[in-house]
């Protein structure tokens, strides 16, 4: 089973990565770290350790219990507590860094010469230069002091191990829960099924996808090396790739325009075996795959053949080319038909033919949606309903199985009150049964690899429709460790194409670089973050989640955060701030009164690793420096700067940053403090700027990733 995430948070994933950390810094190299300190990482690992086996064991068992879940949100609260911690750690090496540049030099040659040097040139170094060697020495201790965590330090670490000691006391009783629940027979996942036969008699809209089909089903293919073709229609869950499917597949059964038309339901097992036997509609199931394929060929051979596919999820090329065998013997002009939700899918089976089936068109999918909502009833009679009806209609993206699901619920009680309650609610927050929309969106989430289950999820932190740069994106994900630091942005770039070709997010037309969330993953993208990526936009008086850790507020609504910042400064690690939207509900916030509230919410958001600050109102305040952890600062649409913040350069974690500015003082501030920023990767800036940064290549990430900048 693939692990499960909390909020999109993939447990096991993460205390790996920490408990390499804890080690690290447990470990002999920092040999003058306080006694006490050394104890509690060591606490702090064994902790870490014994929990990392039952994380796996939790996340098996959740999907049977869901005390699993709270079990595992207050690991990773802990989790993300003691990352601060260590994070902090980090930070005050990088500090000493800049700081003593020189000296780290002479450290680092001092520490390399008496770990690799034998004992007697340890012995004469020190008999011909004593005083030079006991100046270094000094120097050494005196440097790495500077390294151990201070008393306010201690207090978070210990803090953060008292949380780990409670957790893993509880251990022995969550296993000895595991056992009880482990004898319980497990109930497998309950796919849909398929076969040819159509759920209704009417058929709404899909004119010109049906059309094309059968067109493409008639011709004969004279290039083709096979006597088929393989035609794929690809689209998202609930999209009607099944139904067209079926209404063209019957149309050609009852027309016999084929020798032989098959229906097979495919669903997240590709077993050639089975799918085989099936093709060969014989009794003898206990055959073996070379004989039933015997039999296929002598049933296909010099025959015109329809072989539907339908619901095909995870499959290898080598399985495709085994199905695919028996067809050679086909007449002809036969066909395959292959539904999927995954372009991945339809590249690898040859496909002549990729159909990308979109939603319905507007009045169509009115039409259907009026049959889910209204029955047998008509809408004119109802011309309140009928206005909720349609401002329902245009946020279901035109998926069939998204106004089934939501018709259903409106059907019930066609009361105004009752309608107006339905459209108020996001689609996750309707109820629900298993064959509906959320439901059938699930498996393509749970077929994600760990690494971008948490990609896709960040999504649900910007509103619907929201354009986002692919390198911006990145940028982003790198801050929150989704990737590696190590990890080149190519790696990266093939996480979004990954993204784009199991369909989770689409290229924007006409613009290079920039991605959009199908509305449906959106919703979807919501109930898996569960409150924890939360949007502010025209709504001040949402109540915002006490779990959140991902927040994006429109600047107008700014003082909302303000409010909230009791229940915010402890959790938030993305700030994003939107310019004001016109005609915005909530009166427009001063650029002076922006600017103060923006300082006071800053000072207090200690764990961000986030801030992207659109407002072009907005300016940073002075004092930076205390954002230790912040990994990407975007002030590329803040138009007001005429200086760059010294403590800015104090941001010693800081990867990426982007800004926009043509003024000269600011040109030369950042001459003089980007050299300090050593793990600076990605620097978004005028073309001018970048080119007067003389020092542009001192940062060593920088250095190494030249490529990487962006020069506008």
């Amino acid at each position: 089973m693939a692990a499960s995430a909390v909020g999109g948070w993939v447990a096991s994933a993460f205390i790996t990565k920490l408990v390499e950390k804890v080690c690290t810094y447990a470990g002999d190299q920092y040999e003058y770290q306080r006694k006490d300190t050394k104890e509690k990482l060591s606490t702090l690992e064994k902790n870490l350790s014994s929990i990392q086996t039952a994380i796996h064991i939790a996340e098996r068992v959740q999907a049977k219990n869901i005390a699993m879940g709270s079990w595992l949100r207050r690991i990773k609260d802990a989790a993300c507590q003691a990352e601060d911690v260590l994070d902090l750690f980090d930070y005050r090496v990088l500090q000493a860094q800049a700081e003593d540049r020189g000296m780290i030099s002479s450290v680092a040659s001092a520490a390399a010469g008496s770990s690799s040097s034998s004992s007697s040139t340890v012995t004469t170094a020190s008999t011909t230069t004593s005083s030079s060697s006991s100046s270094t020495v000094n120097q050494s201790v005196r440097l790495l002091k500077r390294f151990l965590f201070s008393d306010e330090d201690i207090d978070d670490l210990i803090s953060v191990v008292n949380k780990f000691v409670e957790i893993d006391s509880e251990m022995q009783r969550f296993l000895e829960f595991v056992k009880i629940e482990d004898s319980k027979p497990e109930q497998a996942v309950q796919w849909r099924t398929t076969s040819s036969m159509p759920s209704s008699e009417k058929f709404f809209g899909r004119v010109n996808e049906e059309n094309n089909l059968k067109k493409l089903l008639v011709q004969i293919n004279e290039q083709s090396s096979q006597p088929y073709d393989v035609i794929s229609i690809v689209g998202i869950g609930g999209v009607g790739k099944t139904a067209l499917v079926q209404r063209v597949y019957n149309h050609f059964h009852d027309t016999h325009h084929f020798d032989l038309t098959v229906w097979l339901h495919v669903s997240d097992k590709f077993d050639v075996g089975r799918l085989t036997k099936e093709m060969t509609e014989s009794d003898n199931l206990s055959s073996s795959l070379d004989q039933a394929q015997r039999i296929l060929r002598d049933r296909l051979n010099g025959k015109k053949a329809l072989i539907v596919l339908d619901d095909v999820w995870n499959v290898l090329r080598s399985q495709l080319e085994n199905l695919f065998k028996p067809l050679k013997f086909a007449s002809q002009g036969s066909k395959v038909i292959v539904t999927t939700r995954s372009k991945n899918v339809a590249s690898m089976n040859a496909s002549t033919e990729i159909m990308e089936l979109h939603g319905l068109e507007d009045e169509d999918y009115w039409d259907f949606f009026s049959q889910c909502a209204f029955g047998d009833a008509n809408p004119s009679d109802f011309p309140q309903l009928k206005r909720i009806g349609q401002e329902v209609v245009s946020k279901l993206a035109g998926s069939p199985l998204a106004a089934m699901t939501v018709g259903s619920s409106l059907k019930a009680v066609l009361k105004e009150e009752h309608w107006s309650s339905i459209c108020g609610k996001k689609l996750c927050q309707i109820e629900q049964k298993e064959d509906d929309i959320i439901s059938v969106l699930r498996p393509s989430y749970e077929h994600l690899p760990d690494h971008l289950k948490q990609c896709f999820v960040y999504f649900a932190l910007f509103p619907k429709k929201y354009h986002l740069r692919g390198d911006e994106l990145i940028q982003m994900w790198r801050a929150h460790g989704f990737l590696d630091t190590q990890t080149p942005d190519e790696t990266a770039r093939r996480y979004i194409n990954d993204l784009l070709q199991l369909l989770f997010i689409e290229k924007v037309p006409n613009q290079e670089d920039h991605y959009v969330v199908h509305d449906l993953l959106h919703d979807f993208a919501e109930s898996v973050s569960n409150g924890e990526h939360f949007r502010i936009e025209d709504d001040f008086n949402v109540c915002i989640p006490r779990n959140v850790r991902h927040l994006y507020v429109s600047a107008s609504n700014i003082l909302k955060v303000y409010m909230s910042l009791e229940e915010l400064k402890k959790n938030l690690r993305s700030l994003i701030i939107s310019k004001a939207q016109e005609g915005a509900s909530c009166e427009r916030v001063s650029s002076s009164n922006f600017n103060h509230i923006l300082e006071h919410i800053l000072k207090e958001l200690r764990s961000l690793r986030v801030l992207v600050l659109c407002n072009p109102d907005g300016m940073l305040p002075d004092s930076l420096d205390h954002l230790v952890h912040l990994r990407y600062l975007n002030i590329h649409e803040s138009r007001n700067f005429i200086n760059v913040p010294k403590s800015l350069f104090k941001l010693y974690h800081l990867q990426g940053l982007s800004l926009q500015t043509q003024d000269r003082i600011m040109k030369k501030e950042l001459q003089e403090g980007l050299s300090r920023l050593t793990q600076l990767r990605y620097l978004k800036a005028p073309k001018k700027i970048i080119s007067s940064i003389e020092l542009i290549g001192r940062p060593r990430s920088l250095k190494r990733t030249r490529g990487e900048q962006s020069e506008e």
